[in-house]
């Protein structure tokens, strides 16, 4: 699993598609990178939001609902192998942060399912900030001089996309410049559904990779490039990608049609060779408490949402 934080995509993106550096920021020269509007306005009964916006508008302003959230909570599944998925060997993650008090949950363990039997080879927690680590070897906790959460554990705050703990101006701005990015986000569905006795939204998205001049093509990088123009330093105010550098992306996320905040998703990186899933289930507002650590994580995180096989 690759990690991708924001000083890196910098020099990545100038020297693969030479686009011009201001401050830290890599243009996309494109023209008509215009503010984002709030296309798809939700209703009392989210019919509005459904007639009047395509998947693309619908999952622009998900995104800008998502990061005005001042907390959020997830669970999350990230399988590295096709044939793992879904149930299989994978990372099993509960996290939860509140962009305010930068109060942090974070629960990761490794998962290995093999001859049959389901294990935590190993797992980190964190105790306030303290980070505590587990190996199955000697199978007791140690304490770390990491800091909670470390620079790759950040990107587990969030959904390895989005970002929460904005501003209206922030928000406006990462989106637009999502926005702008031309053939980057590409809708490709949207259709209403009945879970459980609730109504949602799913939407169907294609993150293409672009390079806008010349060189190697960016797909996930531009969500990076995108908030750096938030003026945000993503250390402090932590964002970081799940995966490569380049992919391209298969998005599926379900929304909830009254808020257009986001409930569940799967991300599917599909690029060259390699193949990752990302599930993660969303929660939002609520306050974040890590709970006791147990003697032995075998506790696994559990999913409610049943995955789609794609």
């Amino acid at each position: 699993m690759r990690f991708l934080r924001h000083g890196l995509v910098v020099t990545l993106l100038a020297s693969v598609c030479s686009c011009g550096v201001t401050d830290g920021k890599v243009s996309a020269r494109k023209e008509g990178r215009q503010a984002a509007t709030s296309s798809a306005t939700a209703t009392k009964d989210g019919s509005g939001a459904t007639a009047t916006a395509d998947a693309r508008e619908l999952y622009l302003d998900s995104l800008r609902q998502q990061a005005l959230q001042p907390s959020v909570s997830l669970v999350h599944e990230y399988y590295s192998q096709q044939k793992a998925y879904p149930g299989g060997s994978r990372e099993a993650v509960v996290s939860g942060f509140d962009y305010r008090t930068k109060d942090v949950r974070l629960e990761q363990s490794h998962v290995v399912v093999a001859d049959g039997k389901t294990e935590v080879a190993w797992a980190t927690w964190c105790q306030g900030k303290s980070q505590n680590w587990f190996w199955s070897g000697p199978g007791h906790w140690s304490l770390t001089e990491n800091q909670c959460p470390t620079l790759t554990d950040q990107a587990w705050v969030n959904d390895g996309l989005g970002v929460g703990g904005l501003t209206e101006k922030q928000a406006d701005t990462f989106v637009s410049q999502l926005a702008g990015y031309e053939g980057l986000i590409n809708a490709r569905g949207k259709i209403l559904v009945n879970r459980a006795g609730k109504q949602y939204i799913r939407l169907e998205i294609k993150v293409t990779p672009h390079s806008y001049n010349s060189g190697s093509s960016i797909g996930a990088g531009w969500y990076l490039n995108a908030f750096k123009y938030t003026e945000l330093d993503a250390n402090t105010h932590p964002y970081g990608l799940l995966g490569a550098e380049s992919p391209a992306l298969d998005i599926v996320r379900y929304i909830d049609p009254k808020t257009l905040l986001p409930v569940y998703s799967e991300t599917q990186d599909t690029y060259g060779d390699r193949w990752h899933m990302h599930r993660v289930e969303y929660s939002f507002g609520g306050p974040v408490n890590s709970r006791p650590r147990p003697a032995n994580p075998t506790d696994i995180p559990q999913m409610t949402w049943q995955s789609e096989r794609r």
